[in-house]
């Protein structure tokens, strides 16, 4: 036989019990907060991927490349943590990104065709950064290069879209 229960202690326990969670709803809300996140997860990184980049940075960067005699004319320079090309001529300076405008691979010099050659898809380069051939479908972007001092300071903070090679934009050193 069970023990007398007054019927007020027998209410508070019928409360209590009511307030109290399940594990079998603890689990439940665990699956949906789960699925919540993977569902939102995959919709952040849908939008990430339709998003359109926005190329090159906001903030100058600079760069002080070296001396201007460091750099020997007709001699493509690479500076690897930058990622560009500086190409001294004749008739100055350029100072190009090393990024394939195609699929951002990094291209490579070939000094006995003088051209620049992207590993990936086979895009070749002249030395100025104009497409030869391949599927890229614009030249090398561009960086803004200054002559301060004797020394050459490059903006690596933006890429310079460009159509075509003009003598503008070499600087002159």
């Amino acid at each position: 036989m069970s023990p007398w229960v007054p019927d007020s202690l027998r209410r508070e326990r019928m409360k209590e019990e009511e307030r109290l969670i399940s594990r079998r709803k603890v689990i439940g809300y665990g699956w949906i907060a789960a699925t919540a996140v993977v569902v939102g997860e995959m919709i952040a990184g849908t939008f990430a991927f339709l998003w359109p980049k926005t190329p090159g940075g906001k903030a100058e960067k600079l760069l002080i490349a070296g001396k201007v005699d460091d750099f020997q004319v007709g001699k493509m320079t690479l500076i690897r943590k930058e990622k560009l090309f500086i190409n001294r001529t004749d008739e100055g300076l350029l100072a190009m990104s090393a990024i394939c405008t195609h699929l951002s691979c990094i291209v490579r010099w070939n000094e006995p065709r003088n051209v620049f050659e992207c590993p990936c898809h086979a895009g070749v380069f002249n030395a100025v950064g104009e497409v030869i051939a391949g599927p890229p479908r614009r030249p090398l972007g561009l960086h803004p290069v200054k002559i301060v001092e004797n020394k050459i300071v490059v903006d690596t903070g933006k890429a310079i879209q460009r159509k075509n090679f003009d003598r503008s934009q070499l600087v002159w050193a």
